[in-house]
């Protein structure tokens, strides 16, 4: 993970004027490929409208088996911020997110109830929240898939000032496509003389497709000043 703080202040102050929409306000960043960092925007763009929020602001990790920005605030690798703490239920007592197939059965042929995958933890001194998959509640057999569902996102807004939504590159995982038509806006993470303009295309396509859009572009690896090369479009 990398620190892109002071390269997305700007930004950050640019993402304020979305307006809010039944509460608290939602972003979606994904990568064109997998090696655009796209989780280093993500938790740096949290941390910073955490910053700025008076309720909490969620990290909400889609990579669900990888927990990647869980493990990145446990190993301390922003200055300055703390470690997750206790954690706590983060479904929020709706329907989630996701789904886990196959589902158990009892004897009797009934659906067994399933436990709270789903961690939430607060990073010290902070309002920001990060979520955590609890992947060792899963049985031999059993994936997670992510799928379409409003009511987790309605909800989080109820509870929340921002979420700022880390998903797996297209080719990695689907999951951005099932979850960028309920939130504000999707952010694009590419990176300079290596993502072709293609792929671009073709990612900002797949999402408005699904009823998403796309907000901007953010350029990593620009010599000399990895800032926004596109503003946001607000």
């Amino acid at each position: 993970m990398k620190d892109y703080r002071k390269d997305l202040i700007n930004v950050a102050r640019s993402l304020e004027r979305i307006p809010t929409r039944n509460g608290g306000r939602q972003i979606l960043v994904i990568g064109a490929t997998g090696e655009d960092d796209a989780s280093s925007v993500a938790a740096s763009l949290s941390i910073l409208m955490a910053g700025r929020s008076s309720r909490a602001t969620w990290l909400v990790d889609l990579d669900l088996i990888g927990n990647q920005q869980y493990y990145a605030f446990h190993n301390n690798e922003f200055r300055r911020t703390g470690r997750p703490g206790r954690a706590y239920d983060g479904s929020l007592n709706v329907k989630p997110f996701y789904q886990i197939v196959p589902q158990l059965k009892t004897r009797d042929g009934e659906r067994k109830a399933q436990p709270k995958f789903l961690a939430v933890h607060q990073i010290e001194s902070s309002r920001l929240m990060v979520t955590r998959f609890r992947s060792e509640l899963l049985r031999k057999g059993q994936k997670v898939q992510i799928t379409s569902q409003p009511a987790f996102w309605q909800k989080l807004r109820s509870v929340s000032d921002w979420s700022v939504i880390d998903a797996p590159p297209l080719d990695f995982s689907r999951a951005a496509l099932a979850v960028c038509r309920h939130v504000d806006g999707v952010i694009c993470v590419v990176t300079a003389d290596k993502t072709s303009v293609d792929q671009i295309t073709g990612l900002r396509s797949e999402i408005e497709s699904q009823g998403g859009h796309c907000l901007g572009v953010v350029v990593n690896g620009v010599k000399g000043d990895a800032r926004f090369a596109d503003r946001i479009a607000l």
